[in-house]
């Protein structure tokens, strides 16, 4: 599926007192990489080797709970960055998995020119440092908003959020992400169709 995100082009440019001179050596770190429908661009176990921008595609990120079950964290798509953080700036095995649900292009950038980004290109660091802290703060409220609501308030704020997810992610995929059972999703679905959610 091709779809057209903001490019990365225009991500690099926009960012604000970027000179043209750093906007150069930006694009001359990173590299394109395709990756196939069903790849995975990083495992648990593995140690993170680049993170990376998506141009097209759509990756899921999870990890496999003591009970056999996957628990899904997010699903990424165009103009969001993959890679476990944790583990590509610290250079420690992950703990999560990064998989295609579709063939995705990435710009992906290894550890040691993200180094030289960060510490001679300061408008790079402070975009991707901004990128990191919206994340997590994202991230935390996420968390706590999943502790409280139920499944239906759940997947009201998932259309209302990334209303994509339904048009592109496999239903059972959706179902593990708001902890269900893929059962249950169309009973949801259907409740939340009738409440004119």
């Amino acid at each position: 599926m091709e779809i057209e995100g903001p490019s990365f082009e225009k991500t690099i440019t926009s960012i604000p007192n970027i000179t043209s001179q750093q906007i150069d050596v930006v694009f001359s770190k990173f590299h394109p990489a395709r990756y196939d429908k069903n790849q995975f661009v990083g495992r648990e176990g593995e140690t993170c080797r680049f993170t990376g921008y998506i141009k097209n595609g759509c990756v899921s990120n999870y990890r496999i709970l003591s009970n056999g079950k996957k628990s899904i964290n997010h699903f990424a798509f165009e103009d969001w960055w993959v890679g476990d953080l944790e583990s590509f700036l610290n250079q420690v095995p992950s703990k999560t998995y990064w998989l295609t649900l579709e063939e995705t292009d990435l710009m992906i950038i290894s550890k040691t020119d993200f180094d030289t980004l960060m510490s001679e290109v300061s408008p790079f660091q402070l975009f991707f440092l901004g990128k990191t802290q919206s994340a997590f703060l994202k991230e935390m409220e996420n968390a706590d908003k999943d502790k409280s609501e139920s499944a239906l308030e759940r997947y009201v704020r998932m259309m209302t959020d990334y209303p994509q997810i339904i048009q592109r992610v496999p239903s059972y995929e959706v179902a593990a992400y708001l902890g269900i059972a893929p059962e249950s999703l169309s009973r949801i679905r259907r409740q939340a169709a009738k409440e004119g959610n």
